[in-house]
């Protein structure tokens, strides 16, 4: 684990000062501060302590996103940091018209539109979803007859993505799309992170 960048975004997400933790965690502030610029790693029996701290139970998180998943009259779909499917929901598997089985914990890259493949390649592939904590995308898709798909038949998608990062080792990105009609397709594509300006 990079314990710098782990800690900071730590703090960052819960609001608390360097002298703060250090009091949650009984060391000294100093302690806290040569961690964060990397010139000394805490010793391994306050590892354990930290790791519970920065890296909350991503089982439990899985498990409240599937429930959200199950629930929905969506396209919804549940990936891993390297872009295979975790889960998915009722309407993506019915749009998928193949056992969704099939594509779980593979890399969902050879499934994807060319619209989807253009996407994530402007955005530096799969590593450009995961920068900078929290990134969301919006977008509206298509996918052509032409293309190679078990579902030949054309259909466009207004479609927005989520990254979940409950610790660094394990972010997750949801995707949730809609069918619009094809005469409302407009190629439009906007990505945002954390660092972005609000507007």
């Amino acid at each position: 684990m990079e314990w710098p960048q782990a800690l900071k975004q730590y703090r960052r997400r819960h609001g608390l000062t360097q002298a703060v933790l250090a009091e949650v965690l009984n060391i000294d502030t100093t302690t806290v501060s040569r961690w964060e610029r990397g010139r000394d790693q805490p010793a391994l029996g306050i590892q354990r302590r930290l790791r519970n701290l920065v890296m909350p139970c991503t089982s439990d998180l899985e498990h409240v996103l599937k429930a959200l998943i199950d629930t929905s009259a969506t396209i919804a779909v549940l990936y891993d940091a390297k872009y295979r499917v975790v889960y998915s929901s009722f309407r993506h598997r019915e749009r998928l018209r193949f056992d969704a089985s099939e594509i779980y914990g593979r890399p969902s890259q050879k499934f994807q539109s060319e619209a989807e493949a253009a996407i994530l390649q402007s955005i530096g592939g799969v590593r450009g979803w995961l920068r900078n904590g929290i990134t969301s995308t919006n977008c509206t898709l298509i996918r052509h007859a032409f293309e190679k798909a078990r579902n030949p038949e054309p259909y466009a998608l207004r479609a927005s993505s989520w990254t979940i990062r409950e610790g660094l080792d394990s972010p997750l990105i949801l995707g949730v799309a809609r069918e619009i009609a094809l005469a409302d397709y407009k190629p439009n594509f906007v990505f945002t992170t954390l660092d972005d300006p609000l507007v």
